[in-house]
């Protein structure tokens, strides 16, 4: 059976349960490859609080309606990549202070119509009239092109009270999964760049919109400025620009 090149691997989930907290990790998993590969991945799941945890291990697809994500069922969709999950445990007990790892198989279907799975580690314990849940996210990038359309420029002049800020929302157009990095840079009258700010990164799934934003620190001179905004998605750039005016 075909193995799915492992891409990138990001570190740790947390999430808060009784009087410490509980992480999984890795939190996040990308990966790359075709139809019919599989993957199998360890999760490691760590109990920091002063009683034993337990848990429903279980996978849910991640698709996205509307722009937003919603979590279906294993085997409620056509080509459900959830419904080809294998775990080496479904249920699990963590003590105080330790650790427990769940490995997790994952085979892509032909025509799968989702990038995106979650293995959910489903608390069964109530606490505080609520059970907490991690989950890891995983997303497939199969052979389609990468795709990010904006909305316009949406920016807030430096005043007073309140630094330069722009704010722009973001859309992955396109089939595959894709983590969108943003630059803003305001340039003065004479073509000089005054300064650089970073929008934070967000990961998008098809279909999924999102607002990336960033502020611009420093005291701006009374003029007239251009703002460029460049973002960076799976090796490809998109630019947009507009004018400001600071008084």
């Amino acid at each position: 059976m075909k193995k799915l090149f492992l891409l990138t691997v990001l570190l740790a989930s947390a999430a808060y349960a009784g009087d410490g907290a509980v992480s999984l990790s890795p939190a996040v998993i990308m990966l790359r490859g075709d139809a019919g590969q599989s993957t199998t991945q360890t999760l490691l799941l760590r109990n920091g609080t002063s009683r034993a945890l337990s848990y429903d291990v279980l996978a849910q697809d991640v698709v996205v309606r509307d722009g937003k994500r919603v979590m279906i069922d294993a085997g409620q969709m056509p080509a459900s990549i959830a419904a080809t999950a294998v775990f080496s445990q479904r249920k699990i007990k963590v003590l105080p202070g330790e650790s427990a790892t769940v490995t997790a198989t994952f085979t892509i279907p032909p025509n799968a119509s989702s990038r995106a799975v979650v293995a959910l580690f489903r608390g069964t314990d109530i606490i505080r009239n609520a059970t907490a849940s991690l989950g890891a996210l995983l997303t497939f990038t199969l052979s389609g092109a990468p795709a990010l359309t904006t909305d316009p420029l949406k920016i807030q002049p430096q005043s007073a009270t309140a630094n330069l800020s722009v704010a722009q929302t973001c859309t992955n157009s396109g089939s595959e999964p894709l983590v969108a990095k943003g630059m803003l840079a305001v340039i003065g009258a004479d073509g000089r760049i005054a300064g650089k700010a970073a929008l934070t990164p967000r990961r998008l799934l098809p279909g999924e919109r999102a607002e990336l934003g960033a502020q611009y620190g420093a005291d701006l001179q009374p003029g007239r400025y251009r703002v460029l905004v460049t973002y960076d998605y799976e090796g490809l750039a998109l630019t947009q620009s507009a004018e400001v005016t600071i008084p």
